[in-house]
């Protein structure tokens, strides 16, 4: 496995034209349509690896599974600036666990880890649901969202190729997320999604470090 960029090494530091020194950010995902989808928004933004790094093999799907492999990855020599952890509720008894495993690590008071959740209700594709649709329909299982999405995109089950179709349409997924939110963060709500929290976080990232 290729190793990660560490913070202090020479590709951090400011570069001529760069408004501020560049951050490093880990996106940890439990599957890998999200992993690349959010490579290919990291291209659309025009960032790197020495920005944003996109973590491959997370070793479980399961939610503790992605908390667990971030926060090992964050003792490593130099760090990360910014961790999100990317994971479904679905029928995953470990979730309601991940997500305060979150809080825990981000609250305590020694050496607390920038690290915060990107969850969704019941499953990442209603956050690839809300490209299409501004919707707040329930849903009773991922298969069920998952058919809403086949309704737009017939070929998801091709997820690089799918992930490139989606980016046009990243704005508008982004907008919708933020209307479903203003339910409220309490995941009893279905359909619920996060995710546009990360994407907000690119944006931020690219205007940072932009020219």
């Amino acid at each position: 496995m290729a190793r990660l960029p560490l913070r202090g090494n020479r590709s951090l530091q400011r570069r001529p034209g760069r408004k501020h020194p560049r951050s490093l950010t880990l996106i940890v995902c439990e599957g890998e349509t999200e992993r690349l989808y959010f490579e290919a928004a990291k291209l659309r933004h025009r960032l790197t690896t020495t920005e944003i790094f996109v973590a491959k093999n997370t070793k479980s799907s399961a939610p503790i599974g992605v908390v667990e492999w971030a926060e090992r990855k964050s003792r490593e020599p130099g760090g990360f600036d910014h961790i999100f952890c990317v994971f479904d509720r679905d029928d995953h008894e470990s979730f309601a666990r991940a997500r305060d495993k979150i809080r825990t690590l981000a609250n305590r008071k020694t050496k607390p880890l920038p690290i915060r959740e990107a969850i969704s209700v019941p499953c990442f594709e209603v956050w690839v649901l809300l490209h299409f649709e501004k919707t707040d329909a329930p849903f009773d299982d991922c298969t069920q969202v998952t058919a809403r999405v086949h309704r737009h995109l017939p070929h998801y089950e091709k997820p690089e190729g799918a992930a490139q179709h989606l980016m046009s349409r990243m704005a508008q997924a982004v907008e919708n997320a933020r209307w479903l939110a203003l339910r409220g963060a309490d995941t009893a709500l279905n359909p619920y999604t996060s995710v546009h929290l990360v994407l907000e976080h690119f944006t931020f990232v690219a205007t940072q470090c932009g020219p």
